[in-house]
């Protein structure tokens, strides 16, 4: 039994994410694909990003028809997140006190070593993040560097005032 234009329709009008990708094949000619994330194998193809995405639709609606005809069920699409941030979450005593061994190590809070973790984990950066990340250990190494300057120029000073006492006592 073939569906009903309406029934087909009222999915197509459902805010399903449509995802569009160059694809690097490395040819002389770009090709773009489009593809819908809650119907799998539902993409289409394009010389260009707009005919890509102009072609998803017509994909869609043969796509959902298909699953329709057989009976299947077609995915609605999923709820834009609305997290809060936080998050609970259970976790081995030895594994608690590892991380927060680390924390204290690196002098990060455990919450901003697991953030930090875990948005390495999967790629995400906040802006601005890494460059504060980068600025607090600098300045956490800064003190050090300057003793260590301060230790070469005096041994420096030192070596150079026994050189000049050896030359002065050889009569140079």
């Amino acid at each position: 039994m073939a569906p009903s234009a309406p029934e087909v329709g009222r999915f197509l009008e459902l805010p399903y994410h449509i995802t569009l990708v160059r694809d690097d094949a490395g040819g002389e000619k770009e090709s773009w694909t489009a593809r819908v994330e809650e119907l799998p194998g539902c993409e289409a193809r394009g010389d260009t990003a707009d005919g890509a995405a102009r072609a998803i639709s017509k994909v869609m609606e043969e796509w959902i028809a298909a699953a329709l005809e057989k009976g299947a069920t077609v995915p609605e699409p999923r709820r834009t997140p609305s997290q809060s941030g936080r998050l609970l979450l259970r976790i081995p005593q030895g594994l608690h006190a590892e991380l927060a061994h680390k924390a204290d190590k690196e002098e990060v809070s455990l919450n901003g070593l697991i953030t930090g973790m875990l948005a390495g984990a999967v790629g995400w950066q906040r802006e601005g993040v890494s460059e504060r990340r980068h600025a607090a250990a600098r300045s956490r190494f800064l003190p050090t560097a300057i003793i260590a300057n301060i230790v070469v120029v005096v041994v420096a000073a030192l070596a150079a005032i026994a050189l000049l006492i050896i030359a002065w006592q050889n009569g140079w």
